[in-house]
Formats: structure tokens, sequence, C-alpha cells
């Protein structure tokens, strides 16, 4: 389904359609860290699992092994330049939160009453700084990105997006965020 899809979108549409995924996930994180309800471990680990294989290891990994490569070899604005910049920082704390909320996860799962406040303090961080990543990425980059590349480079992305995601799971994922609404 999805790659029947994303064949007929451009490189950036792809990224774009994998940015509402990674936005219905914000969400159901959202609602998971009510401090009223308590921690759901399984809920939790499962969009915890989905932030590190979905949207890292899959929409980040295109990004930053086909997208951000095809960018440095062209001759980009100097603002293009520097959101570029910004972007590969975002990753690098993307990662970072994530971990924290994986840990701080295993915390509760091992009786640390205390571990489910950390998951809400990083999540608080966490999801507007994803959110404001997705907007900086859809408004800005891609944009500019799509203007220098031709017809040709754009179908050669998209083939390699591809191959990439052959190894991925998109409809397991897709589940997930599903029953975590």
């Amino acid at each position: 389904m999805y790659h029947e899809f994303s064949k007929r979108r451009k490189p950036i549409g792809v990224l774009m359609i994998e940015h509402r995924l990674i936005e219905r996930a914000l969400a159901a994180l959202k609602s998971k860290i009510s401090p009223a309800g308590g921690p759901d471990v399984l809920s939790l680990a499962e969009l915890i699992d989905f932030f590190g294989t979905y949207a890292d290891a899959t929409h980040h990994g295109k990004e930053e092994d086909i997208l951000f490569v095809a960018a440095d070899q062209m001759s980009l604005s100097d603002e293009l330049e520097k959101i570029l910049a910004e972007l590969r920082e975002d990753h690098v704390k993307f990662r970072g939160f994530r971990r924290a909320m994986a840990e701080a996860n295993r915390r509760i799962a091992d009786g640390d009453a205390g571990a489910f406040q950390d998951i809400i303090l990083t999540a608080r961080e966490f999801i507007p700084m994803l959110r404001s990543h997705i907007l900086k990425e859809d408004k800005i980059f891609f944009p500019g990105f799509d203007g220098l590349q031709s017809a040709e480079d754009r179908e050669t992305m998209k083939n390699s997006f591809m191959e990439f995601d052959m190894e991925m799971v998109h409809e397991t994922y897709q589940s997930v965020v599903d029953r975590n609404e």
C-alpha cells in the first residue's frame, strides 16, 4: 500500500507523508503522558520503538543517507545550508530524547515510580522540538531542495528511497500508531 502510493510522489512528498504519521505518533505520545492516567508501559514502549525504528531509522535514515548527501552535492543558498545544519543537529537531539524516554520506560517497568515523571518532562521537550523540525523541513528545506532537483534526480532519489525502505516495515508501525491513538 505505502510503496504503491509513494511511487506517484516526489521524494519530498514521500518524506512529508511520513511526517503525517510521525505527527500522529506525537499526538498519541502526548495523550499517553497525562500524569493523571499513570504510565502505560506497553503503549509507551510501542511509541518509543516507533520513534526509534520508523521515525529515526526509516525516515531520518532516508534523509541522512540519501537526501542530505544529495544536498551536500548541491549549491545551496546560505539559508538552506543553515537549515540543513540545524536539521542534522535536530536528529542528534531527537536520538537523545528517544533514548532518555526508552531508559525511563525501562525504569518504570522495573518499578521506579519516579521514572514516569522523567518521560513526561522529556516528552514535553521532544514533542514541540520534533513538530518544529517537521515544519522546518516541510515549509523551508524540502521546497528549496526540490527546486534545485531535476526530474531525473527526483526519480533517482525516489528509487533510492524505495530500496532503502524495502528493509523497513511501514505497515507494522502504521498499526502501532493506530493502536495507540
